[in-house]
């Protein structure tokens, strides 16, 4: 087993199993059922995760790895629902805003038989809403028509999720080793915060479907330059403007990277430095403007914290390495979805080192295959991060699944480079400093971090 990997899986555990052990005391009353709950995600994760290292190539099949996310979310979906009846009598996760709302307009839209190209008139007028929220209830009420259960849609979105999870391996596979495509696919898709999506009305599973296969349309056409596929990917990216519009732009920057990556060379190279550097330097003043204006009533319930010098600080930082997983439950007030994303979170946080360093791999090789994955995931963040959104996950859904594809494709590179060359190659920013001090430095700080965070913000 390579060893980049293995320690990150080693630094999970361990940090995880002492979070656990000096936050859980801390919860009160009826709480330790949804911390137990945590706990079992936690236990299982690394079961599934560690059952799925190291096995021989032809181990790692699209098959396998549908069905295990299909089943593991299956058995997680029915808990999170279980307990959300046991908290709030639904199925709503004590979150009745928009997936109540998307499930009262379906039920509405399927009681009047109202035609599919009828139904923007309807959420216009009963709802105010634009074209962001059309692609919800329209892409929802397709399926309920076919049966009318909610229960169906929950399926539906663990089937999408499973195929999603393919996609990725499909991805995956073209730029790296195979296991560590399929570890990448597995660990994002059975991530607890995956799972909430799964078992939820939000738009957010959909929205992550279409970037995953409008990547996926991209590498077909890169790997076999069918220009089918090329207008496949662009056709994909333009449904994004009926979930998020915005999201469309950042996708189309990220496809175009590797055009105009694959023109860049030692003689352009500056003039592509200095361009980039105007850029930061015109948005300087809108990111200024938008710290300036930061409020003091920044919302629990969205990740935040309630100081607003401090949650600029924390949303800033937050987007480019976390969000910072909320582990567990403490308090009975401000109770939320929060804890339930935790341990998927844990295991993207420590991943932050490995993105970075692979960005910085990817400018010194320049590498052009994998510069869309890169930097449709860095835009994304740059731009949560001008809005103060860096800690709202449901904003950064639709980058964290190709931000786990960059991740894993450095920690490939990193290990197939530890074999061929016998030793531990250094990692940034530290390059002085030998890598297993690094990375104790990473578990110490995750560790550190995620406990004050957990622990300050009741």
């Amino acid at each position: 087993m390579s060893s980049l990997l293995k320690t990150t899986m080693n630094i999970y555990i361990w940090t995880g199993v002492l979070l656990f052990v000096v936050l859980f005391p801390s919860c009160k009353g009826s709480f330790h059922y949804y911390n137990l709950i945590n706990v079992l995600l936690f236990v299982s994760y690394i079961i599934m995760l560690w059952n799925a290292l190291g096995r021989e190539e032809g181990y790692y099949t699209y098959g396998r790895l549908a069905s295990t996310v299909f089943i593991y979310s299956i058995i997680f979906v029915g808990m999170y629902l279980e307990m959300s009846y046991f908290y709030t009598g639904d199925t709503f996760y004590w979150d009745f805003t928009d997936p109540y709302a998307y499930f009262g307009m379906d039920v509405k839209f399927i009681d009047n038989e109202v035609p599919f190209l009828e139904q923007p008139v309807w959420l216009e007028k009963d709802w105010g809403w634009g074209p962001s929220d059309w692609g919800a209830c329209m892409g929802q009420t397709l399926f309920l028509k076919v049966i009318s259960s909610r229960y169906f849609l929950f399926f539906i979105q663990i089937v999408i999720g499973a195929l999603g999870a393919a996609m990725m391996f499909s991805i995956g596979k073209k730029i790296m080793r195979i296991m560590y495509a399929y570890m990448a696919a597995l660990t994002y898709s059975i991530s607890s915060f995956s799972i909430f999506y799964y078992s939820s009305f939000r738009k957010e599973i959909f929205m992550v479907f279409i970037v995953i296969s409008s990547f996926w349309s991209l590498y077909q056409y890169i790997s076999s330059r069918r220009k089918g596929y090329l207008w496949l990917c662009f056709f994909i990216t333009g449904m994004m403007f009926f979930y998020r519009p915005e999201v469309v732009a950042l996708m189309v920057m990220g496809i175009s990277s590797y055009f105009i990556g694959k023109r860049i060379d030692k003689d352009n190279a500056p003039f592509i430095i200095i361009l980039v550097i105007m850029v930061v330097g015109v948005f300087f003043s809108v990111i200024s403007s938008k710290l300036n204006s930061f409020s003091d009533d920044l919302s629990k319930s969205e990740n935040y914290v309630n100081t607003s010098t401090f949650g600029i600080v924390v949303s800033s930082i937050g987007v480019l390495i976390g969000p910072f997983p909320q582990m567990i439950q403490i308090g009975q007030d401000d109770m939320s979805q929060l804890p339930l994303y935790g341990p998927g979170l844990l295991f993207k946080y420590i991943l932050f080192l490995s993105f970075w360093n692979g960005f910085v791999e990817i400018l010194k090789k320049q590498a052009a295959v994998i510069f869309p994955l890169f930097f449709f995931t860095i835009v994304e963040m740059l731009a949560l991060a001008v809005a103060n959104d860096g800690l709202e996950l449901r904003k950064a859904m639709p980058h964290i699944c190709t931000y786990y594809i960059s991740a894993f494709w450095f920690i490939s590179q990193y290990d197939e480079r530890t074999e061929a060359e016998g030793k531990t190659p250094g990692l940034f920013p530290l390059l002085a400093v030998q890598p297993k001090k690094v990375l104790f430095s990473l578990a110490v700080l995750v560790f550190l971090s995620t406990f004050a965070w957990n622990t300050m913000r009741f």
